[in-house]
């Protein structure tokens, strides 16, 4: 079993300077091919089957070869070094969109609005729609809704994000904050 230094050992050592550039050209090669690909399998004129084939070959055949073709090519540390400068580039450019940590009681209720608002219609909708027929015509425009819960995830914060993630994760467990007496 290897201790933790190892590990971060192995994953800053870059590999030699071609090795590394060759590994980042087939993870670009692999990241084109997926978003090139379906344009390029559309506008074919072969027949359904193929294109059938075709597609499973570029979503998930093609990319993958890519990159235990990367992995053989660069080792296990180098991959995990081209994979680490890749994140830390993501993640500087997306870091300014990430919602902040912690969110002030004000605007973490404004977000449990409209976190739970649509749900809420979702749920009243059928039996509105059966109720008054009419309604349906009436109704707002449904990607307000969805763009809504999209946003309260943003407006909630990253403390939300771990808790809906906790949902997911069985050894979760929740500790709430000591209550405060009323004087």
């Amino acid at each position: 079993m290897t201790s933790a230094p190892d590990v971060q050992a192995s994953v800053a050592v870059p590999p030699p300077p071609k090795r590394l550039a060759l590994g980042a050209v087939m993870l670009g090669l692999a990241i084109i091919v997926k978003i090139v690909g379906p344009a390029l399998i559309v506008a074919s004129g072969l027949p359904p089957s193929w294109k059938t084939g075709i597609s499973i070959a570029i979503f998930v055949i093609v990319p993958k070869l890519l990159i235990v073709t990367i992995i053989f090519l660069m080792g296990k540390s180098g991959f995990a070094y081209l994979k680490a400068v890749c994140f830390k580039y993501v993640m500087h450019v997306v870091a300014p969109f990430a919602p902040p940590r912690q969110v002030s009681k004000r605007r973490y209720r404004i977000g449990l609005v409209m976190f739970v608002l649509p749900m809420i219609e979702a749920w009243l909708a059928p039996y509105l729609e059966a109720a008054f027929p009419d309604w349906a015509a009436r109704r707002p425009i449904e990607w307000i809704w969805d763009a809504m819960f999209v946003a309260s995830f943003f407006v909630l914060g990253g403390d939300f994000w771990d808790k809906i993630r906790a949902l997911f994760i069985y050894g979760a467990t929740v500790t709430f904050p000591p209550k405060r007496k009323v004087a």
